[in-house]
């Protein structure tokens, strides 16, 4: 006889859509652990699914169940407390406390061949606790976030700030150096404005130096020139010439010199 509420029961991280165990684990540690205590508590085996989960037990139990009357519960403890704890069998564990009530009741199957049992109790958490938690079932659904989101806009804004400061900084260097060139341009030019204004007044200066010494030698060499002039005016006639003077002689003539 097959409960309508079997596989009802079981849960499985399928039943959570977009649901990523691996991520739901890395980022939840206290997860983890709490599985890895949870499935060693075989106080919470629930036994008529136990029964069930295991195709010898199952046929055992119809086989005996008219002649001793036991539902699939008592029967399945009595076998687990006197067989089963000592082998290795699927173990539906009830998840979220031992409510028996078939529509309130959840297990995870542990045991061999179970190897997903660890993500079906992940997804049990997630969906039971952690997505009113504040936690989050996938890396995307984290990453959409309005908290993640958040934290990228600040982050831009920050980015975006630095980036602002760094060209205001490097425009501020650019006008700076620019400043610096036209100074150093102005500058350059008076300087050679007052270069050219000192070689122009040397050049005069010498020109007028040199046009008074010629004049002055000019009027030395007429001065001298006409002294000698005058002095000749006077004394060559009495040295270099004579002139006669006719006095009362023999011949009525007499020469003097003057």
């Amino acid at each position: 006889m097959s409960s309508t509420f079997f596989p009802q029961r079981r849960f499985r991280a399928n039943q959570v859509g977009g649901f990523d165990a691996n991520y739901y684990l890395s980022n939840n540690q206290d997860v983890g652990n709490s599985f890895n205590q949870w499935k060693n508590d075989t106080s919470a085996l629930h036994f008529a699914d136990y029964v069930r989960a295991s195709r010898d037990l199952e046929n055992a139990w119809s086989r005996t169940h008219e002649k001793h009357k036991q539902n699939r519960w008592v029967w399945g403890a009595e076998h687990w407390n006197r067989y089963g704890k000592n082998e290795n069998r699927i173990k539906p564990l009830v998840v979220g406390g031992r409510q028996l009530h078939p529509g309130d009741t959840r297990t995870v199957w542990t045991g061999p061949g179970q190897s997903q049992a660890k993500a079906d109790f992940a997804a049990w958490h997630f969906d039971t606790y952690g997505r009113n938690e504040g936690r989050f079932g996938n890396e995307n659904a984290w990453y959409l976030s309005p908290g993640q989101q958040q934290i990228r806009d600040d982050k831009a804004a920050a980015q975006a700030a630095q980036l602002a400061k760094e060209q205001n900084e490097l425009m501020a260097q650019l006008a700076a150096e620019e400043q610096a060139a036209m100074q150093a341009a102005a500058e350059g030019a008076e300087a050679g404005r007052l270069a050219s204004m000192r070689g122009g007044g040397s050049r005069t200066l010498s020109a007028s130096g040199a046009a008074t010494f010629k004049g002055k030698g000019l009027k030395s060499s007429e001065n001298k020139r006409g002294g000698g002039r005058g002095t000749s005016q006077f004394k060559r006639p009495y040295g270099t010439s004579s002139l006669a003077i006719a006095s009362g002689t023999g011949t009525g003539q007499s020469t003097l010199n003057l």
